[in-house]
C-alpha cells in the first residue's frame, strides 16, 4: 500500500495494520529502542552506527542489496561555480560541526557523508541508472 510519508506508514505498522516496512533509521530508532519495533536489517551496504547490532540486507542473505538514503542540496542549472563552491564549503563545515554530529547521533540518524558537487552529481546519476534498470526489469508501470 502506498503512503504519503513515513509517519502514516509507521503509525499503521505500530497499530498492526502492516507487518513490516522499510523506513529511515532516524524515524525508526526511537521505536526500536522503546521495544515497539524490531529491526531485521538495514538496506545500506554497511551497518548503521546507531544500530550496530542490526545486520545489513547483504549480511542477512540478500546479495547485492543496496538502497541507501541520502539528502543533498541542489541549485538551479547555471548557478555560478563560485556560489556552488561557497554553498558546498559552508554545508560541509556545518555538517561536520560537533553539535550537528551529536544531534544526529542522539536522534539515531545515519552517518554524515559530504563531498564535492561533482561527487554528488555522480551519485545522483548512478542512482537514476540503477533505479531505471530496476523499474524496467521489474516491469513497474508509471502511476
Amino acid at each position: 500500500m502506498p503512503y504519503k510519508g513515513s509517519a502514516p506508514a509507521l503509525a499503521d505498522l505500530l497499530g498492526g495494520q502492516l507487518s513490516f516496512m522499510f523506513d529511515t533509521v532516524i524515524t525508526s530508532v526511537p521505536q526500536i529502542r522503546a521495544g515497539k519495533l524490531r529491526a531485521f536489517a538495514v538496506s545500506s551496504p554497511k551497518r548503521a552506527s546507531s544500530l550496530p547490532e542490526v545486520p545489513t540486507m547483504q549480511e542477512a542473505g540478500i546479495k547485492g542489496f543496496d538502497i541507501s538514503q541520502w539528502q543533498g542540496l541542489l541549485a538551479p542549472a547555471g548557478t555560478p561555480r563560485a556560489v556552488l563552491d561557497r554553498l558546498n564549503a559552508e554545508t560541509v563545515r556545518a555538517m561536520h560541526a560537533a553539535d550537528v554530529h551529536e544531534r544526529i547521533a542522539v536522534q539515531g540518524g545515519n552517518d554524515i557523508v559530504t563531498g564535492t558537487p561533482e561527487e554528488f552529481a555522480a551519485l545522483i546519476r548512478s542512482d537514476l541508472q540503477a533505479y531505471a534498470k530496476l523499474i524496467k526489469e521489474a516491469r513497474i508501470p508509471a502511476q
